[in-house]
């Protein structure tokens, strides 16, 4: 899944922030487009988890008084696939996988920056970082559950899924892995979910 790999390079790049504070900067704004588009194809246009995850996101990787940072390699990555994940369509639930994938690494990059910014002694921002990451992992939780009712024979609780996986974006350096678990899309969802979260530091 294509669009997973734009959250992995924003990741990479907020990880590495003592080495190249500006790419981190900026490849953390860049996210907070990324994230409002997954949760407008995900949750649609009526509110919910992850525009309440967006909008913890968005004060959190605000430099402040205005300031935007330079473009970076990283954050114009993670630009192309903002546009193009915002053009997403709905389709049915094989698509529901690769949903589970995309939640689970944008936790990992609102972690990310949870750290950063605790290390940067911004203790508010790190806070809605910290919210931002919690979010999205319920909302991972709920579509999980409902794949596994709709698995299991049970109407009515997931009907179809927006499609993010036909968004390309640039080769990334890759803080988490799931590519063996994106491979196997046909296999366990639950496995796939789990191959995405972050590894132990």
């Amino acid at each position: 899944m294509q669009a997973i790999d734009a959250a992995q390079q924003a990741s990479a790049a907020v990880g590495a922030h003592h080495s190249d504070p500006g790419q981190a900067a900026d490849a953390a704004w860049a996210a907070s487009d990324f994230l409002a588009a997954a949760a407008r194809v995900i949750g649609g246009r009526r509110g919910g988890v992850l525009h309440s995850a967006a909008e913890d996101y968005d004060r959190a990787a605000r430099l402040g008084w205005g300031r935007l940072p330079e473009p970076s390699p990283a954050g114009s990555g993670v630009r192309a696939a903002s546009g193009l994940l915002a053009a997403a369509r709905l389709v049915r639930r094989p698509e529901t996988a690769q949903m589970l994938a995309l939640l689970a690494q944008l936790a990992v990059l609102a972690e990310a920056v949870g750290r950063m910014r605790t290390e940067q002694d911004r203790a508010v921002q790190a806070a809605a970082a910290r919210r931002a990451a919690e979010q999205i992992r319920a909302e991972q939780t709920r579509l999980l559950a409902g794949h596994r009712a709709v698995r299991s024979g049970q109407p009515g609780q997931l009907r179809s899924t927006p499609v993010a996986a036909r968004v390309r974006v640039p080769p990334s350096s890759r803080e988490v892995a799931p590519g063996e678990a994106r491979e196997r899309l046909d296999g366990s969802v639950d496995d796939l979910a789990l191959n995405a979260m972050p590894r132990p530091r």
